[in-house]
């Protein structure tokens, strides 16, 4: 395409040649209506023309194509040119390319109805517009004002002036440019503008009207509202930054999908909070009372008026002074009268109904707003274990089911809906622009090409010039005498390039360059014509010089190298490297000497050798380990060790640094980044020692710990981690950006807001959780970020009222649910294309020497071994023995592996038939192994799998093949009298799949394993004796029991009966005798049990395949345990402390249920799968908290002391200065509980904020501390909040979130393994209609219900079965839930009666529905679930009107069953077409349900022997901190309780402090001879810390994102399986329209009713009408009579959408052809055959009628539909049903004449015909008359051959 073709400068002729193209379309439309108006019947073809879209590629805001930048005339930029984009052809557009290539794309009507595109001002205005600096300058502007905006004191009133100013001079540019809003591009046609005009309006109206008026004080109120939008000019950067769009694409993308989800959200979390309502209102008003001090004074003296006593009391009990406060936070105790409750302390009361709830009265359930915001507060899981600790204070244990159902639900289910969401959003903006990018890729491929060709172009016109340059030299030196003549008559140069191009061609160059096809032509024509002049044309005209030079500097493109400016005669120069390049060479190469050659040679042998990386890979652990030592109370010794070993460390990295560089000399040693990084950190460490006194630099010490990451060069993991997150940033870039606007929005928001109601309510006394200054606001906003929103709101609501919920639940949402899982999003991303590709890439590229190193040293190992076995052997040899052996025979080709495993390649099946009469071995299939058992015993093993005997581990789950195998094959092999032959297996071949039936050995292996039987001949002479044969038959009645079905029952039986006694030891067992001695029995019993059936395995399976089972290892374990425990007790030690400490490990006996429980051993099979990797990233985790650990420890080591007084309150800075001060004050000084004295505190700590529980302690400390023994001081060193917000970011955010993406990883690479056979082979068309055809196969029509015969009935039938009735149904639901919702705490006593008249009033409804439904569908009523449901829940409800004073008794409040009732808006979602997305949500909940399940199993059973131990360690702990009455590890129910609440790691620090507290407690048991006992109850810190920290990484860590990773998992497979082919949903809606057509369920319909039936059903099956000629192309089959096969119409609409319209293979061939079997199908014709009659018959009708017209009056012919029957060659009578088409109009006027009957015309007409007579017609269309429909058909089908009777064609 040529560059004066494609962009053409804008004219007023182009605006000319735009009207013109408007009208002819106009016009064309027009007629096209005219021609629809006229009525031609004619159905409009499926398939229209599409309609046109534009290019994206030429899309506003995108950069010019590489393919484009090339041609585009540098001289046009910034010019109106005419839209290139074909799209806009009709549209009065034009477009301008910035200098930076960006398309800009106007209006082309007048802007503001005055300035043409050709106006100067306009021309001005665009100029500036599309200028990059424009947009940069816009972009400055807005940092500073948002800069100004987040300043608490604003420097000066005319700065808002300025900017108000800056932005209407850009409003202004743009509207003049582009015109206002009236046409298409104009200023406020993008979404963007209204932003910045809605601030500019903003900013006139306050300064115009407000404040000249001086509104402000009445009637407006505060401004700062409105003001605050002003924040939103931030927004604008991402308008103008490009990379940010895309993000905020995906962002918007996702807030759009997110509909669904929220639907689903706000329903499910309305029914709890109805749940909850219903359970909890009014409950949390109960307080403890002291009555103590309470007296009655019933004398009227001083009273005026005498208080009755209760009158008195209730004063009293309101009066907040007289209720218990919570130690340490402003909260009242609160207490419950129910069982398990929480109890008051001694003189207090438990009292109900007071006047205030928890939280600022913000926590209740008392009506349905605030219970709403409760259930979304737990479903966010923020300060959730306060809510549920004080529930289940107020109303006992029990109620904790709620809170479990609403935290699996809600929390883990509906926020991980909104996690797959995102990332699943993310992941397809991602792969758009990966489209984008590989498509310019592919642009540049082609750039570079043209670039090559111009290059060889270029290359070839320098030759000719040197060459003629030569010539020119000669001539001037020869002829200097050379006439002047000459030269002017002198042919102008030609020139050819006669080399050919790549393709063969010739490059010529013609007028401007351009590229023609593959030719350039470079010539000019002589001015008399010819081509040579007669000299031999060596003369040259300096003007054809001049030509040259522009051809050349032309063909150099826009290369803008150095040789397109040129002085006009300079010769071309060589090209020449750059400078830098050319001193890298000369300064860094270093290639001196030869000696110095042979020296850096031998330093580098030294240097690059693994064993010295070895010994640098130890060092940079040791260096580690040394910064890791450093601690507060640090003794003189410690600190010189440490410094001297800096210095060791030091001088250690810098020598190799400095060898290195000598070996490699720096122009090789800086090309490698790793290298760059020794150097760095090398330089840094000196930096550091020379600045060592400087105070402040001790940061600088912390780079040193950057040597860690060193280690990443030989740990493949921490490698790809790193090149994860570093990858990530790039991409994160974007997003975090994005995060940052999105934070500082909210955060100048929130300052503007609340700042003024901050100050007002707190004054001095202000919370450290503030918005009054933009540093605490932007803390607050972070702190909604990591999840902790509802605190804060409690803080501002106090302060601002209720505006702060809508800000905080927007802030929640938009940053924590959106933005934020995008974050996720893209490292789980990443995170999976990396984790897969990179690691393989990586290793090829460098050898690993770390591993070379190692390797070196086992090679070793082995050279030592093989001697000494060497050694021995030759001592050996003196000996002589008796029986040689043979080497060992090969087994498909391969050695026998030493340890007597029989390897075999390919997967291939192994045979093995072992006899033992004569010591014989026969060969059957591949390998036949054979071994002497006992006599006349013989087995067959045939091993299927490797794979299916690794899975059933455990010996009684008859995994015994496998080890038969390997126990047998190596004697079998090697005893010297067997005689052994083999069959070679065929290794190249295709491994075949062979589907095998396993068979059981039923008996035991050998008694002796085979070294024994080898060496020592005796065993196998006592297997033959009669005490042998006693002892195998003993085995095998062992084996046999073992293998029974119910011996396995049995012992599950007993694990559980033990477990459940584990629990009942809690710390009432002392007061009950009875049951302790029971339970010591039944341990002792338990004991013997299993003692027995571990000695019963030993004798059935031997001790080898005993041992060889982990599951078998862990009861061996177990059970050895309890064997001690037994020795111990006979003993009478049992006292003994370590004694005391290994009875806990009893609480492990539950893990032996999980090996034989199917479900869970799946779920933990995969864990342990998953176990590599989890402590890979486990690993990874504790280096990168290490590095912000030794950092912390720099900061804060010995800081977070300070001074308190005797109640523990910490004094103010005015009162003790320091610890010297404090101490002589006899004040006390501690450290917080918390800190971050050693490493592994500072661990601990890092835990505790990165799980954001206790962290705010924390923080609080750091940002108060000074330095050490100073008393802290509030927020004097309030940055420390910067290294907080760094952790977050890279400890928990990446580190903790890594997790996820690993088990989501292993979780896919597991599913591939598994994967099965069938779909390796298929393709993904073939697979979706595979899947489809599965789900298919699995329906069939139902009968519909038949309609009654009564009349009466029949009415209410169809009533009943009408959608409308359902719907209506299903409004008065929501009407009833919206009852519901209107209750609340102490209403009325009216809008009581109302409420119960308008519940009554519902009952009936639904009552009078159950009966209508009952009489209609009588005793098919019951055959739907939902219809059950209905009933019970009608039973129920009208049970409990008529019973509501007993219900209220038992626990079941009667409107409890109201709640229930809402569960029927479930029906709803089939009923909606829009609820598509929701459906989709609920099936992948279905889908994931068994999973889910299997995985709860298996957080019980963690939870059940944490519980244990936590009972046997922390029963008797003190009641303080985390630990109360309610939750504590006293009983086994409360274990469990407070596990629950900690598996999400809510409460978690509170419970660490309860449970390690070894100060203020009872150090000893004291026991009293009368029999009582006074425990310690002090806790125990490093068991506290192992139990808690090791429960939350197993709970917290790994199962629960095992959770969050199958809802993912489920959840795309979900919606890919809606996206891609069709739901077993679309299919049961399809039989459902199916029951109206066909209420006997035949299967068939007839052909006629085909039309109506598509056109009924739901999308996306659905063809609307008109649907004839979609139907003819799908060619369905017809049968007999006219009708049509179900399974026909539903395969060839399942095709039509997935678009596979060939049938894939013969997949479900056998599905559908079984089922036709059993039904009549003969299949005669098919839609398209039968339109192609009807086309055939037409043509015949109309020559029939043409022929008539010529002959005068014949009788007209039958119509045509009469003419086609079911067989081509047959005319039957029977009148079609079908539609008359096109023709029929024609005809109307000749036929029926005699209208009687069409039999009467075929009378009429065979009068004229002779008998029998038939007539061949062969019809070809021509190509004039191809219509519409009959364009449908393909060029072979539209020929037809007809054979008709001769009454048809005269």
């Amino acid at each position: 395409m040529e560059e004066e073709e494609f962009f053409r400068l804008l004219t007023p002729q182009s605006l000319v040649q735009i009207d013109e193209r408007i009208a002819e379309e106009k016009a064309f439309k027009k007629a096209e209506k005219q021609a629809h108006e006229e009525g031609e019947e004619e159905e409009l073809a499926a398939h229209e023309e599409e309609e046109p879209k534009p290019n994206p590629k030429f899309e506003a805001g995108k950069k010019l194509p590489l393919s484009l930048k090339d041609l585009f005339p540098v001289e046009y930029t910034s010019k109106p040119l005419e839209d290139f984009d074909e799209f806009y052809d009709t549209q009065k557009t034009f477009v301008v390319v910035g200098k930076d290539m960006t398309i800009y794309r106007f209006s082309a009507t007048n802007a503001v109805y005055l300035l043409s595109p050709f106006n100067p001002l306009r021309r001005g205005a665009l100029y500036v517009l599309v200028h990059p600096l424009f947009s940069a300058l816009i972009i400055i502007t807005i940092i500073i004002n948002c800069a100004f905006m987040a300043m608490t004191e604003v420097p000066a009133g005319w700065i808002e002036y300025v900017f108000t100013g800056v932005y209407t001079l850009e409003a202004m540019i743009k509207i003049t440019a582009r015109g206002f809003i009236i046409n298409n591009f104009t200023y406020l046609r993008d979404p963007w503008n209204w932003l910045d005009f809605a601030v500019i309006s903003l900013a006139y109206f306050e300064t115009c009207i407000i404040q000249p008026l001086n509104l402000t004080e009445d009637g407006l109120g505060n401004l700062a509202a409105l003001r605050t939008f002003r924040v939103l000019r931030a927004l604008k950067t991402v308008a103008v930054i490009p990379g940010l769009k895309t993000i905020v694409g995906a962002l918007l993308e996702a807030v759009r999908r997110l509909r669904d989800v929220m639907i689903l959200t706000v329903f499910m979390l309305s029914i709890f909070a109805l749940v909850g309502m219903q359970l909890y209102m009014g409950t949390l008003r109960q307080k403890c009372v002291t009555f103590a001090n309470f007296t009655y004074d019933n004398s009227t003296e001083g009273n005026d008026t005498l208080k009755s006593f209760d009158e008195a009391w209730y004063e009293w009990a309101m009066d907040t002074e007289n209720w218990k406060q919570i130690e340490g936070t402003g909260e009242f105790l609160i207490c419950g009268n129910a069982s398990g409750a929480g109890e008051c302390p001694s003189e207090y009361i438990c009292i109900n109904d007071t006047h205030t709830n928890p939280d600022f009265n913000f926590t209740h359930f008392d009506n349905f707003g605030t219970a709403l915001l409760c259930t979304f507060r737990l479903m966010t899981q923020d300060f959730w274990e306060n809510l549920y600790q004080i529930t289940l204070r107020a109303e006992g244990p029990y109620h904790s089911a709620y809170f479990v159902i609403v935290i699996l639900l809600g929390s883990f289910y509906l926020v991980n809906l909104i996690l797959a969401i995102v990332a699943m959003s993310y992941d397809e903006t991602q792969k758009q622009d990966q489209a984008d990018a590989d498509e310019e890729a592919e642009e540049r491929k082609k750039a570079k090409r043209i670039h090559a060709i111009q290059q060889t172009m270029h290359d070839e016109l320098r030759e000719d010039y040197h060459e003629y340059l030569e010539e020119k030299m000669s001539q001037a030196k020869s002829q200097s005498d050379t006439s002047l003549s000459d030269h002017e008559n002198a042919d102008k140069i030609s020139l050819r390039s006669n080399k050919p191009d790549e393709n063969g061609q010739f490059l010529s160059v013609m007028k401007k360059g351009s590229i023609n096809g593959s030719r350039m032509d470079i010539e000019k024509k002589s001015h008399d014509g010819e081509i040579c002049h007669p000299h031999g044309g060596k003369h040259v005209d300096p003007r054809d010089m001049m030509v040259l030079k522009s051809l050349l500097a032309h063909a150099e493109g826009h290369r803008n190298s150095r040789h397109s400016v040129m002085s006009d005669y300079l010769p071309f120069e060589e090209e020449e490297e750059p400078l830098k390049d050319r001193l890298y060479k000369r300064f860094c190469s270093w290639t001196c000497c030869p000696c110095y050659l042979k020296f850096q040679e031998i330093v580098g042998l030294i240097v690059l050798d693994a064993f010295v990386d070895l010994f640098i890979t130890i060092c940079i652990l040791a260096n580690t380990a040394f910064m890791a030592a450093d601690q507060h109370p640090k003794s003189p010794e410690l600190t010189e060790i440490l410094q001297n070993g800096n210095y060791v460390f030091t001088a250690i990295f810098a020598s190799e640094a400095f060898l290195k560089l000598i070996a490699l000399s720096p122009m090789y040693y800086f090309r490698d980044g790793w290298n760059c990084f020794d150097f760095l950190i090398v330089f840094l460490s000196f930096l550091e020692m020379a600045l060592d006194g400087v105070s402040g630099l001790s940061v600088l010490r912390s780079f040193r710990l950057l040597r860690v990451f060193k280690l990443a060069r030989s740990w493949q993991t921490l490698n790809m981690l790193i090149r994860i997150v570093a990858g990530t940033m790039g991409a994160l870039g974007n997003l975090i950006f994005v995060l940052a606007i999105v934070v500082f929005i909210f955060a100048v928001m929130g300052q503007q807001l609340f700042r003024d109601g901050y100050i007002a309510e707190y004054g001095d006394d202000m919370p450290r959780w503030s918005f009054t200054d933009f540093l605490h606001s932007f803390m607050i906003i972070f702190r909604v970020l990591c999840g902790e929103w509802i605190q804060s709101m409690w803080g501002c609501t106090n302060a601002n009222g209720p505006i702060c919920v809508p800000f905080f639940l927007l802030t929640y949402v938009i940053g924590n649910l959106v933005v934020l899982n995008l974050f996720l999003a893209l490292l789980l991303n990443s995170f999976g294309a990396e984790s897969l590709s990179g690691g393989e890439s990586e290793e090829d590229k460098e050898p690993n020497k770390l591993s070379e190193a190692i390797d070196r040293f086992k090679r070793f190992g082995r050279w030592v071994k093989v001697k000494v076995i060497v050694c021995l052997k030759v001592k050996m040899k003196a000996k002589p023995k008796a029986n040689e052996r043979e080497p060992s025979p090969r087994v498909n080709g391969k050695e026998t592996i030493p340890d007597g495993e029989a390897t075999f390649s390919n997967g291939t099946l192994i045979e093995m038939q072992t006899k033992f009469d004569d010591d014989e071995i026969s060969v059957q299939g591949d390998v036949d192994l054979v071994d002497n058992h006992a006599p006349d015993k013989s087995t067959t093993i045939v091993v299927e799998d490797e794979k299916k005997a690794e899975d059933t581990t455990r010996p009684n789950s008859r995994a015994s093949p496998r080890e038969s195998l390997s126990s047998n094959s190596h004697h079998s092999m090697s005893d010297d009298d067997t005689k052994l032959s083999l069959t070679k297996v065929d290794a190249d071949g295709e491994p075949e799949i062979n589907e095998v039936k396993v068979t059981y050995a039923n008996y035991p292996d050998d008694c002796f394993c085979k070294i024994c039987r080898r060496k020592c001949p005796c065993c196998i002479r006592f297997e033959n004796t009669k005490w042998g044969k006693k002892a195998w038959k003993i085995r095998c009645l062992a084996y046999a029991l073992v293998e029974h079905k119910y011996f396995e029952t049995f012992i599950i039986t007993m694990i559980l009966a033990s477990s459940i006694a584990l629990a009942i030891e809690d710390v009432y067992l002392e007061e009950r005798p009875t049951l302790e001695q029971i339970l010591e029995i039944t341990d002792k019993f338990f004991t013997t049990v299993f003692i027995i059936e571990m000695f019963i395995k030993w004798t059935a399976f031997g001790f080898k395949k005993y041992f060889t089972d982990a599951w078998c290892w862990l009861d061996f374990v177990i059970v050895g345990i309890s064997i001690v425990m037994l020795v111990f007790e006979l003993l009478g030690m049992e006292k003994v402390g370590a004694i005391k400490a290994m009875r806990t490990l009893r609480a492990l006996r539950p893990l032996r249920a999980v090996s034989r429980w199917e479900g869970m051993r799946v779920v933990v099979n995969a864990l342990i799968k998953a176990i590599p990797s989890i402590a890979n990233v486990m690993m990874v985790c504790l280096i990168f908290w290490l590095i912000f650990g030794i950092v912390g420890v720099q900061f804060f080591a010995g800081k977070f002391y300070k001074c308190v007084d005797e109640d523990g309150n910490k004094l103010s800075v005015n009162i003790t200065k320091n610890k010297f001060e404090c101490l002589e004050k006899n004040y006390t000084w501690i450290n917080s509980k918390i800190n971050f004295d050693d490493v592994l505190m500072s661990y601990l700590a890092l835990f505790q904020v990165a799980t954001y529980k206790g962290w705010i302690e924390v923080m609080n400390d750091a940002i108060d501390s000074k330095e050490i023994d100073e008393q802290p001081e509030r927020e004097v060193n309030v940055y420390m909040y910067l290294y907080f917000v760094f952790f977050i970011i890279f400890g928990s955010f990446f580190t903790l979130n890594l997790f996820i993406g690993v088990i989501i990883e292993n979780f896919n690479q597991q599913k591939k393994k598994a994967g099965g056979s069938l779909e390796m082979f298929m393709t993904d068309d073939q697979k979706k209609y595979y899947m489809a055809m599965k789900r298919m196969s699995s329906k069939s029509p139902q009968k519909s219900i038949p309609r009654p015969s009564n009349i009466i009935m029949g009415w209410i039938f169809d009533a009943v079965t009408n959608q409308k009735f359902d719907i209506g149904i299903m409004i008065i639901i929501m009407l009833n839930m919206l009852t519901m919702a209107l209750e609340h705490y102490k209403q009325s006593q009216m809008f009581t009666t109302i409420l119960n008249h308008v519940n009554m009033s519902f009952i009936i409804i639904f009552t009078v529905e159950c009966v209508l439904k009952l009489i209609g569908l009588r005793h098919f009523y019951f055959k739907f679930p939902w219809n059950i449901f209905d009933f019970v829940v009608v039973v129920l409800s009208i049970l409990g009107v008529a019973l509501s004073d007993v219900m209220d008794q038992f626990l079941v409040s009667p409107t409890l069953l109201r709640v229930v009732r809402v569960f029927r808006v479930g029906r709803v979602l089939r009923l909606v077409k829009s609820a598509k997305g929701i459906r989709t949500l609920l099936f992948s909940l279905a889908v994931s349900l068994p999973a889910l399940f299997n995985i709860a199993l298996l957080l019980f059973l963690v939870m059940f022997i944490y519980a244990t131990f936590g009972m046997s360690f922390f029963m008797h702990v003190k009641h303080q901190y985390g630990i109360d009455d309610c939750f504590n590890f006293e009983t086994f129910f409360r274990s469990m309780i407070y596990l629950f609440q900690m598996c999400t790691s809510a409460g978690w620090d509170g419970a660490l402090a309860g449970i390690t507290n070894e100060e203020d407690c009872i150090k000893e048991t004291v026991r009293f001879d009368n029999g009582t006992t006074i425990y310690s109850d002090c806790g125990n810190y490093k068991a506290g810390v192992m139990f808690l920290t090791s429960y939350l990484v197993i709970s917290f860590l790994v199962v629960v994102n095992m959770y969050i990773a199958v809802i993912l998992e489920n959840f795309s497979q979900a919606t890919e399986d809606v996206q891609q082919g069709l739901t077993s949903d679309e299919f049961d809606l399809f039989y459902e329209k199916w029951e109206k057509f066909d209420p006997e369920a035949t299967k068939f319909i007839q052909l006629s009713q085909l039309s109506d039936f598509v056109d009924y059903l739901e999308e996306p099956l659905r063809l609307p009408k008109p649907n004839h000629f979609m139907l003819v192309k799908l060619d369905i089959p017809i049968c007999e009579d006219d009708k049509v096969y179900c399974r026909d119409i539903l395969d060839a609409l399942t095709k039509n959408f997935l678009g596979t319209s060939d049938t894939p293979g013969e997949i479900d061939v056998n599905e559908v052809d079984k089922d036709k079997e059993k039904i009549e199908y003969h299949v005669t014709s098919s839609t398209l055959m039968r339109q192609k009659e009807h086309y055939a018959a037409r043509v015949i009708q109309k020559a029939w009628r043409r022929y008539r017209n010529e002959k005068g009056n014949l009788p007209s012919p039958p119509p045509y539909d009469m003419v086609i029957s079911k067989e081509s060659d047959m005319v039957t009578s029977k009148e079609s049903d079908m539609a008359t088409s096109k023709d029929s109009k024609d005809t109307a006027t000749t036929i029926h004449e005699d209208t009687a009957s069409t039999k009467s015309v075929k009378s009429d007409t065979s009068t004229k015909q002779t008998a029998g007579s038939s007539i061949d017609v062969h019809i070809e269309i021509p190509e004039s008359e191809i219509t519409e429909e009959t364009a449908m058909l393909s060029p072979e089908n539209r020929t037809v051959e007809l054979r008709a009777d001769s009454d048809v064609v005269a």
